[in-house]
């Protein structure tokens, strides 16, 4: 099996033994927030006055000039810094991506302390004995239940997190590792509220997490009655972190067992093309032109978003040999077994009743066989051939969508 080269990020627990260890990491961050602001006000700064931008390179020169002339900028790591200053030249690009895409710009904004809580180390790193070494920083205790998932992997970068009082180590590794090879199955998905649903009958849902909501809203509204800027308000916040933490965690976790065990049955997986910002979109209106049940579709936004269908894409999209994106229109309303398209075939979100053929089914499952045969439509009508059966078909699929 070839192998590929790629990234991999590791997240450890960083665990600074010293008080003067937290204090540094805490000064550090603090320097390097002062200094994204900085370098933003220059960038500004200078469209103002002569029309041109600062670019992340002539930055870095005036970046040199600062660490020779003070001393105390000198103290601090240059792979840090660097890394402050791609970290700001990276929300640029953003920037006028967005602009030249036409979509919401959201020009970069000036860092207060509660938005700014990582520290970018851009190169140099190593990771020896439990230990990670930044350039001029020193050796700082990690952390991994596992310990390290690519032992011959190469340092590449690495992000020191601080998140409700705790410090993380997100470690990007140079890796090379066997590429995924196709087995010649099929799957589709259909993914829905609260669950996914794959063509060879299995449906996968989510955790029950009932219990975290309802306390999440509830801190929420004790959030709200808290005075801004009191340490009631400070505390209530980070109760609400830690549980809506606990939530992402949980959901990442759902993510790559689904991921995984997809990708295991299957060399490629069809999904739909979904449009997940658009469909998540506010239904209030304006002024002029109020919406209607807005919180019906408010309720739905909330479990599409919590259900979390572009990440699992995307970890299918690295751990599957191929993931094919086919349309979506009529994939919950056509008959799998007749091919018959109707609204009313739908009748709740879970069951499916052909009003032409009689054929039920759970809607789900026959949305996701739907989402799979649609590669194998498309290959047909391309087909010159008129005589081929589905089972040569799905075989000339399979051949076609395997590794060279």
């Amino acid at each position: 099996m070839a192998l590929v080269a790629t990234h991999r990020q590791v997240v450890y627990r960083l665990l600074p033994q010293t008080r003067s260890s937290w204090r540094r990491l805490e000064r550090v961050l603090e320097d390097q927030r002062q200094l994204y602001n900085a370098a933003l006000e220059e960038r500004i700064d200078c469209y103002r006055k002569t029309g041109k931008g600062r670019t992340y390179f002539d930055q870095c020169k005036a970046l040199t000039e600062c660490r020779r002339d003070l001393p105390e900028m000198a103290e601090c790591p240059v792979a840090i810094q660097r890394g402050t200053l791609k970290r700001l030249d990276g929300a640029f690009q953003y920037f006028f991506r967005r602009v030249k895409n036409g979509e919401t710009p959201g020009f970069p904004r000036f860092k207060g302390k509660a938005f700014f809580n990582s520290i970018s180390v851009v190169s140099g790193v190593k990771v020896r004995d439990d230990t990670l070494h930044v350039p001029s920083f020193g050796a700082l205790r990690i952390r991994r239940k596992g310990g390290n998932p690519y032992p011959d992997g190469r340092p590449v970068s690495a992000v020191l997190k601080r998140e409700l009082g705790m410090w993380t180590a997100i470690v990007c590794f140079a890796v090379e590792i066997e590429e995924p090879a196709s087995n010649g199955h099929v799957l589709g998905l259909d993914r829905n509220g609260g669950q996914v649903a794959d063509s060879d009958g299995a449906l996968h849902e989510m955790p029950d997490m009932k219990r975290l909501d309802a306390q999440a809203q509830r801190l929420q509204r004790r959030l709200s009655r808290r005075q801004k800027g009191s340490r009631r308000r400070e505390k209530a916040k980070r109760h609400l972190a830690k549980v809506r933490r606990k939530i992402a965690n949980r959901r990442k976790n759902w993510h790559h067992h689904v991921s995984r065990k997809l990708a295991t049955e299957a060399g490629t997986v069809a999904v739909e093309d979904l449009n997940v910002k658009g469909m998540t979109r506010s239904a209030k209106g304006t002024a002029e032109e109020p919406g209607t049940m807005v919180a019906q579709k408010s309720g739905t936004n909330r479990v599409i978003l919590n259900t979390g269908w572009t990440a699992l894409k995307g970890m299918l999209e690295y751990k599957a040999a191929n993931v094919i994106v086919v349309p979506a229109m009529n994939t919950s309303r056509k008959c799998h077994e007749c091919g018959a398209v109707e609204a009313a075939n739908r009748r709740t979100r879970d069951d499916f009743g052909c009003l032409a053929c009689g054929h039920a089914a759970h809607a789900d499952l026959n949305a996701a066989k739907n989402i799979r045969d649609r590669p194998l439509e498309r290959l047909a009508a391309t087909d010159e051939t008129s005589g081929t059966g589905a089972s040569a078909r799905r075989a000339a699929f399979a051949l076609a969508t395997s590794d060279p």
